[in-house]
Order: structure tokens, then C-alpha cells, then sequence
């Protein structure tokens, strides 16, 4: 009997191990998808994220989200000179982060112009964004927009 028992015991402490590397191995698993979980949300807290809208042709819509690299990325529209009915869309643009929370700024360039856009979020549903052109010729033209959600 004792070397029956002394068999066991190997056994059993091999038994535990196995249980202690699974249950560490499941809940690193959890650990892990939850953290990712929370990145993902905190990139999509932020206050610009969604479609803003004016009525201005020159500026109509502005739709910001989040990317997988937790940037914030933007689309300008303006409504389209062929039909007025519709917008059409400038292009994707990343977001550049300013050290005050509430500002950021995108750039496009044109073949006879840059632009910048300044969105400054007022609340949870206004932006102001200040539009600045620089004219190859060396004309400059901005103007100020109020957008909502």
C-alpha cells in the first residue's frame, strides 16, 4: 500500500500544476481581452467622434471616427458643385493632436491650394471649425463654421 500511495502523490502534484498553468493561462486570457476591450472604448470616447453638419455648401459634413491605431480620422464633405443635392466627400484625413484636448487639426492639399481645418469641440454637439486656404497664387481666404451632431 504505501508504494501505491507514493505513486499518487507525484501523480496528484502533476494534476495540480496542470490545474494552476490552466487557470493562470485562462484568466491571462481574460485579462488580456478585457484590457483590449478598454483601449477600444477609450479610443472611441472621444468627443469628436461622430457626423457633424452644417449649412454651409463650402463645409456640410464632417464624419470623424477612431482608427485601430486608437488616431482619429476625418472626412470633409462640402456640397457638390455638379449637384447640389448631394455632398461630395474630400477625402480621408488623420487628425492631428494639438496639446489642448478640445482642438485638432487636418490638412489637405489641392493642385492650386492647401487647406487646414481647426476643429474646436464646444460640447457634445457643437464643433467650430475654422477653415484657412492658401491659394498657390498667394491669396488667402478663411472662414469660421458652427457644426452639430
Amino acid at each position: 500500500m504505501t508504494h501505491a500511495s507514493s505513486l499518487r502523490r507525484p501523480l496528484r502534484q502533476l494534476m495540480a500544476l496542470f490545474m494552476t498553468a490552466a487557470l493562470t493561462l485562462s484568466l491571462s486570457v481574460v485579462v488580456t481581452l478585457t484590457s483590449a476591450t478598454q483601449a477600444s472604448a477609450s479610443c472611441v470616447a472621444s468627443g469628436f467622434g461622430g457626423t457633424w453638419r452644417s449649412s454651409d455648401d463650402r463645409l456640410s459634413r464632417i464624419d470623424v471616427w477612431p482608427g485601430e491605431d486608437c488616431q482619429l480620422y476625418a472626412r470633409a464633405w462640402s456640397t457638390c458643385e455638379h449637384d447640389s443635392t448631394r455632398d461630395c466627400s474630400w477625402g480621408n484625413k488623420q487628425l492631428e493632436a494639438t496639446p489642448e484636448r478640445n482642438f485638432r487639426i487636418c490638412n489637405y492639399t489641392w493642385s492650386n491650394a492647401s487647406e487646414v481645418l481647426q476643429l474646436t469641440l464646444k460640447s457634445k454637439t457643437r464643433i467650430s471649425v475654422y477653415d484657412l486656404t492658401h491659394y498657390n497664387s498667394g491669396k488667402r481666404v478663411g472662414f469660421r463654421i458652427s457644426m452639430y451632431k
